[in-house]
């Protein structure tokens, strides 16, 4: 009967140590974006009206049809659109951040947002930042309808639609 006992305390054991080392390995890394020279970075990637006119055409690029935008604050530019694809359409809502504190977006600001997507009745959020997102700000939006773009995919899409290319900088 013992050893019934002990194989059996040992299995919950096991089980438990499975389950905790599951939620505590390390988060995976997040790619980095790297530019050889400052002279290499985009202007968009750090002046707020470059950064509008960039995000209003990456937008454009998924059938969005830009209606109007307003800075909430030197780095959240808040524009809505609308879905002109037909059946399927409706409005979207999407929030550029530049330049955010630390180069991170948290999980608050990212909840927020998602909060008011939702209470303003919009099929669609994206989130567009010259950051990075913080592994529970990703962990978040699981199963949520908010995309979130990061500096290296906001990049990657902008080379994918020829739409990188900058002009120099006025330095």
């Amino acid at each position: 009967m013992a050893i019934f006992v002990i194989s059996f305390g040992a299995f919950i054991i096991g089980i438990i140590l499975i389950i905790s080392l599951k939620k505590m390995s390390p988060p995976a890394p997040q790619e980095q974006i790297h530019f050889d020279k400052p002279s290499d970075v985009p202007i968009y990637l750090s002046d707020r009206e470059a950064f509008k006119s960039k995000c209003v055409e990456f937008l454009e690029k998924f059938h969005l049809e830009y209606v109007h935008s307003v800075w909430a604050d030197d780095h959240e530019l808040e524009i809505a659109l609308n879905d002109v694809t037909p059946v399927v359409g409706g409005s979207y809502l999407a929030l550029c951040i530049i330049d955010p504190p630390g180069k991170t977006v948290n999980a608050i600001k990212v909840r927020g947002f998602l909060d008011t997507v939702k209470g303003e009745g919009a099929s669609r959020g994206i989130l567009i930042t010259t950051g990075y997102f913080s592994n529970e700000a990703i962990n978040s939006i699981e199963d949520e309808p908010v995309e979130l773009v990061n500096v290296v995919s906001f990049i990657s899409y902008l080379k994918k639609f020829d739409l990188y290319e900058d002009s120099p900088n006025p330095s």
